[in-house]
Formats: structure tokens, sequence, C-alpha cells
């Protein structure tokens, strides 16, 4: 599993006591919304450098104080100084604190929206048969049982309109991201700041848990991240894939909560110190028994007769 770093490690980078203080005022975020908005016409966002007479026109501030001075607050975190001597025009540009905090104000991602759904998924649970419900409410699409979330992704609002709020849609976004995001973790990437992710298996059963077998990982700089039942561990291995596309099936196709494999039904303790897991993975006639060790990786298959 991967090293835990020490506090010293994680603060070997310089972080400001309040990174957005410095965007707290309106003519600022003017400021990386032109640089932006330039950077957009060209096609080159990270590498367009606009002129400060240009800059400060796109802006539409007179005073060169004023301006010179929100400048300074910018400089250096969320925007560049550029002299002709490094190669170009001289003038500003985006960094990528800067082009991420401008993307985000271009596409809105506050914006408000109405609540779609919610509305029953034509799939039961594990536990009773009883419907799964979908909705999606403050910019996050949720797939419940009995109120309890098993699957959870955000969706900008932008996408959503896009999609004119249609919840079969969203719905289908939504797993798309939440497998590329559980896949990030299983690698040991933290999807959120891409530093190093612990993975654990969990094995148990209680009145707060609709699955006995889980996985959850752990950013060693945003914490606990969350996880979901080990079968989706096995959703991209190979051999998995495989055995549905030798049947004409494209397991991508298929939205997280339907694939049939992702139920305590299909998994078998086989050793218990340390926890090894295997999960049977069945289509049409044919099986694959997929072994988990207790860090959730696939440590071997096996066709089954």
């Amino acid at each position: 599993m991967p090293a835990q770093h020490s506090q010293h490690d994680r603060s070997r980078f310089d972080r400001p006591e309040d990174p957005f203080k410095a965007l707290g005022n309106e003519t600022r975020l003017e400021i990386l919304r032109a640089l932006y908005e330039r950077g957009q016409e060209t096609g080159a966002v990270h590498e367009e450098t606009l002129p400060y007479a240009e800059l400060r026109e796109a802006v539409g501030i007179e005073d060169k104080g004023n301006f010179n001075y929100h400048l300074r607050q910018l400089d250096g975190a969320f925007l560049e100084s550029v002299d002709e001597a490094d190669g170009g025009r001289s003038g500003y540009r985006l960094t990528f604190a800067g082009f991420e905090i401008a993307k985000v104000i271009d596409i809105d991602a506050w914006r408000s929206h109405d609540v779609c759904g919610p509305t029953k998924l034509p799939i039961g649970s594990d536990a009773d048969d009883s419907p799964l419900t979908a909705v999606y409410e403050d910019s996050v699409v949720t797939v419940s049982h009995d109120g309890d979330p098993l699957y959870a992704h955000a969706v900008r609002p932008a996408g959503a309109a896009d999609r004119e709020m249609e919840l079969e849609e969203l719905l289908s976004v939504a797993s798309t991201l939440w497998r590329h995001t559980v896949e990030r973790i299983l690698e040991g990437i933290c999807p959120y700041c891409h530093a190093t992710v612990e993975r654990s298996l969990e094995v148990g059963d209680g009145p707060d848990r609709y699955w006995q077998y889980t996985f959850g990982g752990t950013c060693t700089e945003c914490g606990p991240l969350g996880g979901s039942h080990v079968g989706v561990a096995v959703l991209s291995h190979p051999a998995v894939v495989s055995l549905f596309w030798e049947h004409g099936i494209d397991l991508a196709d298929w939205q997280v909560w339907n694939v049939p494999f992702v139920t305590d039904d299909a998994v078998t303790v086989v050793d218990d110190e340390p926890t090894r897991l295997r999960i049977d993975v069945e289509c049409n006639v044919d099986r694959l028994a997929v072994f988990v060790d207790d860090s959730v990786r696939v440590v071997d298959t096996e066709r089954l007769e």
C-alpha cells in the first residue's frame, strides 16, 4: 500500500493563510475573467499573455494606480507577469490556480437549479427487492435505498442544463463520472488533489451497513474519500471486461447500480488473515472467479466450469 507522508512532507509546499482573500473583489475576478476569455478565443488559455494596456481596457479600469493594486494582489498566486525576455510578448497570464478559478466562474458552478426527481429505478435492492431511488439535488446525483445514499456524484449545473435536466441522462453522466472517480481511488490517486490514497477492505455487517463487503479510500491530504461495494473494484479488470465482451456486452454501457456482481451474494471470504475475497462474475453460462486482497487489488482470476 502507498506509504503515508509525514506532516513535514505534506507541508513542503507553501500555503497562504487565506488563499481566497485575494479573490474577494469584483475587479480581481474581472481580471481573471478577461484573461480566461481571451485564452478561450485563441485556444490557449494556459499560455495566452495579455499586455498590460489590453488587460486594463478589457477590465474597464481607467485608474492605473487602482488597477495596479489589484494586479499585485493576484500576481504570483492566480496570475503571473511575463517579460519579453521569457519569449513572446510581455504582459500577464493565468497560473494553473487562476485558470481553475476562472473556469469555475465561467461554468457558473454555484448556479441554482430545480430538484429533479426523486424517481424509482427499475432495479431492486440486494436486501429486500425494494426499489432504488434517484434524485438530482444541489448539483449532485444520488442513488439511494430507503433514504441511505449508495452512489453519489456531482454533475455541474451547466452539464445538467445542457441535458435539459433529464434525470435519465444525468444518471448516465453521474455513473460514468463515478466510475472514473473510483478508478482513480483504486489506482491510489486522489480525484480532488492528486495526492496519495490508501485503500482498505472492510468486511462487516450491521443496521448501518447496506453492504457487508466494501472498500474505502483515504487521501493523505483530503482525508476519507468514501468507497463502495468491493465488486466495483473489478469492473474494469481485463478478465471481467473480456468475459462480457465475448457475449457482445460492453460493461461501460451499464450504469454501476445495474451491474449484477456488485452484490454481497457474489462475494465469498477465502482467507481471514489477511482478508482475501472471491467475487463470482457471471455472464450467461460463463463464470469467472476474481480474487481481491486486503488492499483492494485483483491478485488472481480463474475461469469456472
